[in-house]
């Protein structure tokens, strides 16, 4: 046995003393029983009965032992706390909230969206539609469309992708969802659907499927009652009109109740505070502000210190400079004066009284105020005072007093202003803004004198707009020379002065066609005039808007929420021309009534004479659109195939003459529907395409929306010759899908441009798969003359009617193999209709006349139609005529030609027997001529010399040239024949030759 040494027994023994030294503290840890402070409470899951236990649970690793609670029973597993409570597990009851914190009892609030918060989940697919025909990229990238997370807001703009925005939340008992939103682009589908477990969409689905459109700038905020479950919430937009800049939908913040209990209440954030029991903590006002958990806000220093709504501290004032005021011109008193004024930009944030600062300058000097506008008068009385429009029937320039127009004229009503010393009558002015400190004030626009702009002090992301309501115009509408005749025209000169890239938009409201944005403009742009004319004689509201920066960048939370204090829209005159309100400026020579103290208009179809104000009628077929037409040029011609039996309209007769053809279309004259080729998403979504088509006569056709995305209070049917609705069609077993959703109702053809057998009209083209040259094809030519950024033209249609007696009833609608979906480029569509009903109808030459047979003396005749055209609605009777012998005139032709030939016939062989036997006798003579006494030898006897009768005896032979050109050439003729075939009349035969 080995032995130990004294060194390793001393380090045995120091090992072991570290060792106990170690573990001492966790061997006595793990003796100390546990008290009431190391055990937490917990809920078992739900069992079949609907309940669960509460049991206590010591915290991990902290003691052992102890005395456990008896486990509690708990009867309703749904437990739910309201607003401003939270769950005591400890009580098993709900307790209110401290000071401090928040809570929302069983619910859930989002309103920061700088990420995407936990359980939202967002993707995207490839929408395609017929106005991405030929345009459609396969490798489009649809990330760059989906839902993003703006700071503020969760923004989605459409694009040619469809983008799902999706939260997925579990209820212990009903509750309710409230989501804030703006979706002001009508170009944009936005949809909303809940669901259950089961993929089934709830109860009461359609109330809130479709979001109605929000004006500019306007946030709208909708509630949707949800069932006990789960219950997965979907947020959809697509993009039908996916070329250009489109405005996104905006949703501000989504709020959920209902869902489970909650064991603690939430501090409130920085710049927030909250009383007990809160279920929201309340922002701090300007010039306080408040750490994380506060009870109540602090002020700042108001000398040295200012603070926004809601700020978590407090900032330094700057030194005051130029760009802190604005000046404007006081509103004119009872003398008509102004001065000008100087007001600090609010909220005002600079200190006057620190070194280098810039003082509030005084006052200027009263001056008198500026003119009244065209059309007004200045007018002062105890309430108002100001500039207002000339009574009725009463013009003005502006500076004279209104008075009333000569005999024999018509004020000339409009919108004329270029003086802004105060707000004219009729328009109004707004600020808008996600934070209500945004705008500096509630109107936004600022009164310049000369000018009006978007005024000074607010933030970056305001938007301001400037709006005028017109009641309508005096012009009516119409389409004539393929051209849509002007009812008014609005124009305005303006300048933009921007160091980021602002944008300005011109847009116009009506109750037919809802919003729409004209003209946009961004960035530095100098003093330009622009102008529209008004084809539409509807109501409108005209806006103006600016935004400093674009929406994409409004939303990013910048450091400062003022970085472009001095980017302004300024906007120096506004003139609407030919409206029903407003005032006058000028008076118009009109008709005069037999009083000579007003005017009357001439009856429709006439004009006005410019020298004797005489009403003279216009020629026929011509429209006259406006309401004080001067001169002959006022008569506008329609197209071609157009009537004008009113002149108030140009419109195609169902019973018309094209090129000498009639023509009978009242069996097809009634509205004709036309379904397009069908069209899916990436994911398998189907929709299709419905145009509704009418012909002639006084039919229109109408396209309804059946989905409430439009405008509260507003309709958005589209009423025209040729219009198409996007059809999504219903889900069999869905319950929450009631029917087919109609929605993106567009007009493809507001006027009918002609009827004609020509293939092209005015610029537009049948599709060439359509021409066929040698048909009686007609073809109507419509236009949309309202334009969009895919259609910057506006839109047009051709349909060509074919004679089809194949086809049955009313025939078929075909739209083109190249383009199934009745397009190639979305702005031109194409149809043909194929109908028997098409064909022109016959003339009495064009039918058949067949002779029955011959019966007792008479025989019947019958007019029969033939295959190219329709049978007249009156057609000869058949009638009985005597019999005749006459043989039809095609077999008279044969037998007359026959015969002339069988006599040409005979005639040509007599005269080759009567040539032959001349020759014979030539013959003959010639070889009793040669003949000599002299031993020549003798040529065996002829079988005849005998004359015939009536040939004389003797015929005498003439050497003698005949004269003349034309018996030298048959001489000539005859000398060549006898050379070639008679050698015997130049051969001398005598006894010295031989002749065999």
């Amino acid at each position: 046995m080995r032995a130990t040494s004294p060194a390793c027994t001393i380090h045995h023994h120091l090992v072991m003393a570290v060792l106990l030294l170690l573990l001492l503290p966790a061997l006595c840890t793990a003796l100390r029983g546990c008290d009431e402070s190391d055990f937490h409470y917990e809920f078992t899951e739900c069992d079949e009965t609907g309940g669960r236990w509460r049991v206590s649970i010591p915290n991990a690793g902290s003691c052992t032992g102890g005395s456990l609670s008896s486990p509690t029973r708990i009867h309703d597993c749904s437990v739910s706390c309201q607003p401003g409570f939270y769950f005591n597990v400890s009580s098993i009851s709900c307790t209110a909230c401290p000071s401090g914190t928040y809570s929302l009892g069983g619910g859930v609030h989002f309103d920061s969206w700088t990420d995407l918060p936990k359980g939202f989940s967002k993707y995207t697919e490839v929408f395609r539609s017929a106005f991405s025909v030929g345009r459609r990229r396969p490798d489009l990238d649809c990330s760059s469309y989906g839902w993003q997370a703006r700071g503020d807001v969760l923004a989605s703009k459409g694009g040619p992708c469809a983008a799902v925005l999706v939260y997925t939340v579990k209820l212990v008992k009903p509750g309710s969802l409230f989501y804030t939103y703006q979706y002001n682009d009508e170009n944009l589908i936005f949809e909303f659907q809940a669901q259950n477990d089961q993929c089934q969409s709830i109860d009461d689905a359609d109330d809130y499927k479709w979001p109605p459109l929000t004006r500019e700038g306007q946030w709208k905020r909708v509630e949707v009652a949800l069932t006990t479950g789960l219950n997965v919430l979907h947020w959809k937009t697509i993009g039908i009109e996916n070329h250009g800049s489109s405005r996104p939908v905006m949703i501000k913040s989504i709020e959920i109740s209902g869902v489970a209990y909650t064991s603690e209440c939430t501090e409130c954030p920085a710049g927030t505070y909250s009383a007990d029991g809160a279920k929201i903590c309340t922002e701090c006002k300007e010039g306080t502000y408040s750490p994380r958990g506060s009870v109540q806000c602090k002020p700042c220093d108001p000398k040295l210190e200012y603070a926004p709504k809601g700020s978590p501290n407090c900032i330094q004032r700057p030194s005051c400079t130029t760009q802190d005021y604005y000046e404007i011109d006081s509103a004119c008193d009872k003398n008509n004066q102004t001065r000008a004024i100087y007001k600090w930009v609010d909220p005002r944030v600079c200190n006057e009284a620190s070194q280098g600062s810039v003082s509030l300058p005084p006052s200027g000097e009263v001056k008198t105020c500026p003119p009244c506008n065209p059309g007004m008068h200045y007018t002062s009385g105890p309430v108002t005072s100001g500039c207002v429009f000339c009574p009725r029937d009463q013009h003005s320039d502006g500076i004279s007093p209104c008075g009333a127009c000569p005999p024999s004229t018509a004020p000339n009503y409009g919108y004329q202003y270029t003086w802004w010393s105060g707000m004219p009558p009729r328009m109004a002015a707004t600020c808008m803004s996600a934070d209500d400190t945004g705008c500096s004030s509630a109107e936004g626009w600022q009164l310049g004198g000369d000018h009006i702009h978007s005024g000074r002090g607010h933030a970056d992301d305001a938007y301001l707009v400037l709006s005028l309501k017109v009641g309508g115009f005096r012009g009516r509408e119409g389409f004539v020379s393929g051209r849509p005749m002007e009812v008014g025209k609005i124009s305005f000169t303006f300048e933009l002065s921007c160091t980021s890239d602002c944008e300005f938009v011109f847009m116009d409201a009506s109750n037919k066609k809802g919003v729409n944005i004209l003209q946009s403009w961004t960035g530095q742009q100098p003093r330009q005039y622009y102008s529209f004319i008004i084809t539409r004689n509807d109501s409108y509201t005209f806006s103006w808007a600016f935004q400093k920066v674009s929406w994409e960048k409004s939303y990013l939370k910048p450091g400062s929420s003022r970085k472009y204090e001095s980017d302004m829209a300024k906007i120096f005159n506004i003139n609407v021309t030919n409206t029903i309100d407003g005032g006058a400026s000028s008076c118009l020579p009109c008709p005069q009534s037999p009083s000579a103290t007003s005017c009357i208009p001439c009856p429709a179809g006439q004009y006005i004479e410019e020298n004797t104000t005489e009403c003279t009628a216009c020629p026929a077929n011509t429209v006259v659109t406006d309401p004080l037409p001067y001169g002959p040029k006022s008569c506008l011609s329609c197209g071609p195939g157009l009537t004008a039996p009113d002149h108030l309209s140009c419109m195609a007769q169902c019973k018309m003459d094209i090129e000498g053809h009639n023509f009978d279309l009242t069996n097809i004259s009634s509205a004709r529907a036309v379904v397009g080729s069908t069209l899916f998403t990436s994911s398998g979504t189907k929709y299709f395409h419905m145009f509704n088509i009418s012909l002639c006569g006084d039919t229109r056709v109408t396209c309804l929306n059946n989905v409430s995305y439009n405008l509260d209070g507003e309709s958005t049917t589209v009423v025209g010759h040729v219009c198409r609705s996007t059809i999504v069609p219903a889900v069999e077993g869905l319950p929450g899908r009631v029917g087919a959703v109609a929605t993106q109702s567009v007009s493809l053809g507001d006027h009918l441009l002609g009827v004609t057998t020509n293939s092209s009209l005015m610029g537009i083209d049948v599709i060439e798969e359509f021409v066929k040259p040698d048909s009686k094809d007609i073809h109507f030519f419509y236009t949309s003359p309202s334009f969009t950024s895919a259609c910057p033209d506006g839109r047009s249609t051709t349909l060509t009617l074919r004679c089809d007696v194949e086809e049955s009833g009313q025939g078929q609608v075909t739209l083109p193999h190249q383009c199934p979906d009745g397009t190639c480029d979305g702005c031109n569509f194409h149809f043909l209709w194929k109908t028997p009903l098409a064909c022109p109808v016959c003339t009495n030459e064009d039918l058949i006349v067949v002779r029955g047979e011959c019966q007792d003396g008479h025989q019947a005749v019958h007019y029969i139609t033939p295959n190219n055209c329709r049978t007249p609605d009156k057609s000869p009777e058949e009638k009985s005529i005597p019999c005749t012998t006459e043989l039809p005139f095609i077999i008279e032709v044969a037998v007359s030609t026959t015969a002339s030939l069988a006599f040409l016939l005979c005639l040509f062989l007599y005269c080759m027997w009567k040539k032959n036997q001349r020759l014979e006798y030539k013959y003959m003579k010639l070889v009793a001529n040669s003949s000599s006494k002299d031993g020549v030898m003798e040529l065996p006897p002829a079988e005849s010399c005998a004359l015939d009768d009536g040939e004389d005896e003797e015929v005498q032979f003439s050497n003698t040239p005949s004269r003349g050109l034309l018996n030298k050439f048959k001489n000539n003729k005859v000398s060549d024949f006898e050379h070639r075939g008679l050698l015997m009349e130049t051969m001398k035969i005598n006894s010295k030759n031989t002749f065999t």
